[in-house]
């Protein structure tokens, strides 16, 4: 693949997934930080995606607690910002994409 071809890696998506969810909640980085026993900057450079955790397992779930939400929401949610930012797939398997995330969204009328 050529450089500028090269998705950059999927992990910072995570960090924007979950603040994305927490802005929506109204929950503040400094509660995230208390729930997980780390200073507010460990929050802050996750999800500006400079510095990935240790265990980014108990992050998200952290985040997923605090947010009352499905854990998987928020994996899914990074994936989905990966794969609409990171344009680097053919015409086939951009339709591939949205396919299937077609198949992921709720049928109308189920809210």
């Amino acid at each position: 693949m050529e450089a500028e071809k090269v998705p950059r890696p999927f992990l910072p998506w995570v960090g924007r997934a979950c603040r994305q969810a927490r802005e929506e909640k109204g929950v503040l980085q400094v509660q995230i930080a208390a729930a997980m026993k780390v200073n507010q900057a460990t929050i802050a450079r996750f999800e500006d995606g400079t510095a990935w955790p240790r265990r980014p397992e108990e992050v998200l779930m952290a985040y997923a607690s605090e947010l009352g939400m499905d854990v998987r929401m928020l994996w899914l949610h990074g994936f989905v910002l990966w794969l609409e930012n990171e344009p680097v797939l053919d015409e086939e398997e951009q339709a591939d994409v949205r396919a299937a995330m077609r198949r992921l969204a709720p049928p109308e009328g189920s809210d």
